[in-house]
């Protein structure tokens, strides 16, 4: 990455604490970051009134962008200069930046009520043109939750949807580690640094989630998590996403601060019903009775998404130009997927694909498993191989 003229404004702004939701409005007064050094912020205001455009800028707002830019004036030079260490201090890090006057920064997040000023990233941004959803959950979910957030992941990550989750522990992690078993590309919303491994048992995916997916946060690299930092984190979540999916929840959670956010985004909510009598479903079988979406199958997910026009295959359903592999009768699906891996290594992806209406995510996970187990696969760098039989 290079550093630009905006990435300079951009830092100053954040440097004298103007938030993205106000930087926002900034650039439709002036028309372009860029001028805000030589504009006349009065005839700003006269012009943009005189032509009904500036109704939805406070004057509170007004008050604090003259004051801000009066202290950017001064301090120009200075700032300057902090902000291009700034920027190489990130590059030295590998670590890209986007913000609001960029191309790739996130659309989804301009709708949104206060979107962040500045997004540090390391390896991806979601893709715009195809559809995201949030898997959110309960931290210690039970075996029932950690299993519906392992099928719904792998199976939404199969038809193409983009997963969004906050990297904590159970819920979130379960289907963000699932999505990148699949091949699916995944987007870790973190309430740290994104050099900062958080928790520490999810260590395996702040390394394959570059893959095909990526880190993302507001806070600056070496932030540290905070308990406080965890709610603004939430409405980068649900603002990423489509659709936001709750597995499992109690309904006094920080998932549930995930919802509001959603709601108040306008993002649609989907809850996976629970036994009423587990604590854990209390929150998703509540959002049920409220009138959030029920969750019975990824199709129910896919359904929704299809009807909003976006394009995408179907966990369960292959697409026209993937085959069965031939089998005859006296040949079990077991001989039939170890055939396939002998004679092309494949991803779980790829094979999921080729049984695709044959057989569940799940039952093709449990065969891999046994023919792991039994020494005549392994897996390498996400593609099973197969292992010859010696008979020496």
């Amino acid at each position: 990455m290079s550093i630009n003229t905006s990435d300079i404004y951009v830092y100053m702004l954040r440097e004298k604490g103007l938030s993205g939701r106000i930087t926002l409005k900034l650039c439709k007064l002036i028309g372009n970051i860029e001028n805000i050094m030589s504009f006349d912020i009065n005839e700003c205001i006269y012009k943009r009134l005189s032509e009904g455009l500036n109704e939805q800028i406070e004057e509170k707002d007004l008050i604090k962008i003259s004051s801000v830019i009066k202290y950017l004036r001064k301090e120009e030079s200075e700032l300057k200069e902090k902000a291009k260490l700034f920027y190489s201090d990130l590059m030295s890090k590998d670590i890209k930046w986007t913000h609001p006057a960029k191309e790739d920064y996130p659309k989804r997040l301009l709708n949104i009520a206060d979107p962040p000023l500045i997004l540090f990233y390391r390896g991806k941004l979601p893709e715009e043109k195809r559809p995201s959803v949030a898997i959110v959950g309960a931290r210690e979910c039970s075996s029932y939750g950690e299993n519906v957030a392992r099928i719904f992941a792998r199976e939404l990550s199969v038809a193409g949807v983009q997963i969004i989750s906050g990297m904590a522990r159970g819920v979130d992690g379960i289907s963000q580690r699932n999505s990148i078993e699949v091949g699916g590309a995944t987007f870790g919303i973190l309430g740290c640094g994104v050099d900062v491994v958080y928790p520490k048992e999810n260590r395996d995916i702040f390394d394959s989630i570059l893959i095909d997916g990526g880190l993302i946060s507001e806070f600056e690299p070496g932030v540290m998590p905070i308990r406080k930092y965890f709610p603004s984190r939430n409405r980068i979540i649900s603002g990423l996403s489509d659709i936001v999916l709750v597995v499992e929840a109690r309904k006094k959670s920080g998932t549930y601060i995930t919802v509001t956010q959603a709601l108040e985004q306008g993002r649609d909510v989907y809850a996976v019903p629970g036994r009423i009598t587990d604590a854990l479903s209390d929150g998703c079988n509540s959002l049920i009775a409220s009138g959030a979406g029920i969750a019975l199958s990824s199709d129910s997910i896919l359904d929704e998404l299809k009807n909003r026009d976006f394009i995408l295959g179907s966990g369960r359903i292959s697409s026209p130009n993937d085959s069965y592999p031939e089998t005859s009768d006296d040949i079990s699906v077991e001989n039939s997927i170890l055939k396939y891996v002998r004679e092309n290594d494949m991803t779980l992806d790829a094979l999921y694909r080729s049984f695709a209406g044959k057989l569940s995510i799940e039952d093709l996970s449990i065969i891999l498993v046994d023919l792991e187990t039994e020494g005549k696969i392994k897996k390498i760098g996400g593609r099973y191989t197969y292992i010859p039989v010696d008979f020496t």
